[in-house]
């Protein structure tokens, strides 16, 4: 086999858990387009290393934690970003259990509260958490003062916080057979 040249049975254990893996990024990273970047990265490194992969051993685990290094890395050359989390503070998430259906359950019902938010609140969220604007932007673009932001803000993640604690067990009850 070439030296570049993945087994088939490699590549389908990489396929069947980029899900899992890149819903593990995204809950350790603070936004979708750095969780796709390592995502990407992960996936580069799985493959240059795919040779000392033991095929015994537990592939979801050792893809967990070169991407978990990854994440580490990609922090590191992120530290002058005005948000990041510490070293410690991924350590310690990566190290829990990942549980990807926990995690889809809560994806689906912040998806289902968000969808409830006022019109308003969904454009201040949208443009402060999908398009990463600035508090000053926001303001500036809905010509309103930082204080009525910063407490709409306030308020959407509390209106968010209490309606996904509600709607899970409604979606745990739905989901059980």
């Amino acid at each position: 086999m070439p030296k570049n040249t993945i087994s088939f049975e490699f590549s389908q254990k990489l396929v069947g858990v980029q899900r899992n893996l890149y819903s593990f990024i995204l809950c350790l990273l603070p936004n979708r387009s750095d969780a796709e970047d390592v995502l990407q990265e992960t996936n580069l490194i799985l493959c240059q290393k795919s040779k000392e992969y033991d095929p015994a051993g537990n592939f979801r685990s050792w893809a967990f934690h070169i991407a978990r290094f990854q994440v580490l890395a990609h922090l590191t050359k992120k530290r002058r970003s005005k948000i990041h989390f510490s070293n410690e503070l991924v350590e310690t998430l990566a190290s829990e259990e990942f549980d990807v259906q926990k995690h889809h359950l809560t994806q689906r019902a912040l998806q289902i509260c968000y969808d409830l938010l006022p019109e308003h609140m969904r454009e201040i969220s949208r443009m402060r958490f999908k398009e990463d604007l600035s508090m000053k932007d926001i303001c500036k673009a809905l010509n309103r003062p930082i204080g009525a932001i910063s407490g709409t803000l306030f308020r959407i993640r509390q209106n968010l916080m209490q309606c996904v604690r509600e709607k899970i067990p409604k979606l745990e009850a739905d989901t059980e057979f």
